[in-house]
């Protein structure tokens, strides 16, 4: 769409509400072809063998680790690698951090630049006599060459993994120059596939690649109770301001509730990652959106779905049916449905403080049990290989 259209859009109500509803329903048809694809496709091996299959890796192995966005993957993810082994991070020629973003999905320049620049750094850490025994990180079919993987593989036993934390949109992204743009891109190339979306794992397995659920977390030494510190937010959402996201802080804000927002498009901007433990931790509730894109009832769990319990605050958000199986809603954390809905919650939860402290508290306990960064990679390697200790 043109830069017109686009000032269009922001200028019409309805226009911007139709646009809306449009992504939303693609979004989902897309969806729900693939799903159906996969419904016809038989398991030809099952998952134990896919498996058992897999190169065993050694105890503190050598890591080379495909980054994105700092912000996101210093908050816990990068810091637990670093617990399990030697990690080296992927940056560009130029120094700067992570993969280069494709300006579009056609961009042949950033994929070359990618490709040639993943060859110079395994070549490099061969050079030093520390050839990668792992290479992970989010990976998709238009950031680089996935044949370097399978040449690491071949010359230096090295396996491949990738975090895939939005298959359910970004699954096989657009079809072009011949390749899949998305997750689906890499599958000939890696090992093990580790999914936020549960019943990708099978979508995986149905391409005979290895696959293991594997949800977002957090890191407690960075998002943890400041019990020192005031409550200063009756409810704080960050995120960019946008779809539904607005709807629910604006239905909050007209039903006399203080709401302080924080990202692109709030009157409270973006705010230095480093700033957004304490944000959480001063908050009496922690607001989250769980929908995908422009959708009101497609889900996908998020970081903050972990981030926000482990600060020991009250968290209230959509009700995915995916974080049943990873909370206790209610008792741990509270969903809501609609708008409506989640109004109600908070005038609740805000005259009740005795329950919503209880809350936040349990919801504190399961988050440092079950959901840190290094219990995720921890339960990966003994599925994988030998246990690897790292401190929890």
């Amino acid at each position: 769409m043109s830069d017109f259209g686009k000032q269009v859009l922001r200028r019409s109500g309805v226009l911007r509400s139709l646009n809306q509803t449009l992504k939303a329903r693609a979004t989902k048809a897309f969806y729900k072809h693939i799903s159906s694809y996969y419904s016809h496709q038989k398991l030809a091996v099952r998952q134990a063998d896919l498996l058992a299959g897999l190169t065993r890796l050694p105890m503190n192995p050598v890591i080379l680790f495909m980054g994105t966005d700092h912000a996101q993957d210093t908050s816990g993810l990068l810091q637990a690698l670093q617990r399990i082994g030697r990690v080296t991070a992927f940056t560009r020629a130029d120094g700067l951090y992570g993969q280069s973003p494709s300006s579009g999905v056609t961009s042949l320049d950033v994929y070359e630049q990618n490709t040639t620049r993943l060859r110079e750094l395994i070549g490099g850490m061969v050079a030093e006599g520390y050839p990668p025994h792992l290479i992970i990180g989010q990976m998709w079919g238009n950031a680089f060459d996935g044949a370097v993987l399978a040449d690491a593989r071949r010359r230096h036993g090295t396996m491949a993994v990738n975090i895939c934390m939005d298959d359910r949109h970004t699954y096989w992204g657009n079809l072009t120059n011949k390749r899949w743009m998305g997750t689906y891109g890499m599958i000939p190339h890696i090992d093990l596939a580790l999914t936020a979306a549960p019943e990708c794992v099978s979508w995986y397995e149905k391409e005979n690649r290895s696959a293991l659920f594997f949800p977002e977390a957090s890191d407690p030494a960075i998002f943890h109770p400041m019990p020192s510190l005031p409550k200063l937010y009756d409810v704080c959402f960050i995120g960019a301001r946008y779809g539904l996201r607005e709807e629910v802080v604006l239905a909050l804000r007209r039903a006399g509730i203080s709401v302080s927002a924080f990202g692109n498009g709030w009157e409270g901007g973006r705010i230095p990652t480093q700033e957004a433990p304490r944000v959480f931790a001063q908050s009496r509730i922690v607001l989250g959106v769980g929908t995908i894109g422009h959708c009101r009832d497609f889900y996908s769990l998020k970081m903050r779905d972990f981030d926000a319990p482990m600060s020991g605050s009250c968290y209230l958000t959509h009700d995915n049916p995916d974080l049943h199986g990873l909370y206790v809603a209610g008792e741990e954390i509270v969903t809501y449905v609609k708008a409506n809905d989640c109004v109600e919650r908070v005038r609740y939860l805000l005259a009740h403080e005795a329950e919503r402290e209880s809350i936040a508290r349990r919801g504190y306990a399961r988050a440092l049990r079950d959901h840190t960064w290094d219990k995720r990679f921890s339960d990966m390697m003994r599925r994988i290989g030998p246990l690897t200790q790292v401190e929890t």
